[in-house]
């Protein structure tokens, strides 16, 4: 859910040298970078700002305002997002921090008195407009470390998964972002992919049933999208899209391996899923679960899912329904 009064500030940055082409428009699972978190933005804040320089000329699906400066560095972002945020509290991140979550950004907003950044610096960052001052100061200056400005006022540390926290500043960083690879299913799949989704129910208490589980027994054709994510010749984890009609899919299928949890696969399949769903022109993703799946429904939810008030069982188990409006 979109935090009320809290601007996010992306900073969408230029040439980016060391990357070799501008890191707004690298692509992580087929998104850009830039979208990927001006999209963010909008899960997490009511409002949004992407700050640049208009002379890049970078072709992005958002406007951005120019830092009106001459300075290559973030406090100048930072400075022109403050000025501009229609709130007093902002939230700024740059394109190149890919794993972040809504949560870390809520986080931020909820410690921050005048700052609020995790121990390893001040981007992704929370700042009040009480901190303008001492940066429009520093600007002028040409004193330009932001990490340096925290110092001058009331700046908390927040901590935060450090696995999310992952910068990118090669193109050889960004693609290890992207293993193990996910790609669409094909029959050569099909066995492993059942093996997955079996042994995923079996881990919460399901066995198949012909009614609810059809679509695994020619996967191919059941779906309108599927894909699985492959390590070393074994698919390891899995999502597909079901079409319904009238402008909707169904979310199913996501599955993953236990030794792939925790490192942001799901979060890649089902980033890959929507994206693909906007793509095709769907209206809205459906989905089923379970109460006793917790931590997928966290995924969903941070994705912007909302719960449908709608409820049933599947082998005593209490199923839940949800739906994200694209």
């Amino acid at each position: 859910m979109a935090h009320r009064e809290l601007t996010g500030v992306l900073l969408v940055g230029g040439a980016s040298r060391r990357f070799g082409t501008p890191k707004a428009l690298a692509r992580l699972d087929g998104e850009p970078l830039a979208e990927r978190a001006w999209r963010l933005l909008g899960e997490a804040c009511d409002e949004r700002l992407a700050v640049g320089k208009h002379a890049d000329s970078l072709e992005l699906p958002f406007p951005l305002l120019d830092d009106g400066t001459d300075v290559r560095a973030p406090i100048a972002g930072l400075v022109a997002g403050l000025r501009a945020a229609a709130n007093d509290l902002v939230v700024a991140i740059a394109v190149d921090t890919p794993l972040l979550r809504r949560e870390d950004l809520h986080a931020l907003a909820a410690a921050c008195a005048d700052a609020a950044a995790p121990p390893s610096g001040p981007l992704p960052g929370a700042y009040r407009k009480t901190a303008l001052p001492v940066l429009d100061r520093r600007l002028a200056a040409g004193q330009l470390a932001l990490r340096d400005a925290l110092a001058d006022f009331d700046a908390r540390v927040v901590e935060l998964p450090p696995a999310r926290l992952v910068n990118v500043n090669t193109a050889a960083e960004l693609a290890e972002l992207e293993s193990p690879p996910i790609v669409p299913l094909a029959p050569e799949h099909h066995e492993a992919f059942r093996t997955v989704v079996a042994d995923g129910l079996a881990e919460f208490g399901f066995t198949e049933v012909p009614d609810l589980d059809g679509d695994l027994l020619d996967p191919q054709s059941a779906y309108a999208a599927a894909w699985v994510a492959v390590e070393r010749g074994e698919v390891v984890g899995s999502v597909a899209l079901q079409e319904l009609g009238d402008g909707e899919v169904l979310l199913k299928r996501m599955y993953l391996r236990e030794a792939m949890r925790g490192r942001g696969l799901g979060r890649r399949l089902l980033t890959v899923a929507l994206g693909w769903a906007r793509g095709a022109g769907y209206e809205r993703v459906l989905l089923d679960t379970s109460e006793e799946m917790t931590t997928a429904r966290r995924l969903y939810e941070s994705a912007g899912f909302r719960r449908v008030e709608r409820t049933d069982e599947r082998q005593g188990f209490c199923r839940v329904y949800y739906r994200l409006d694209l």
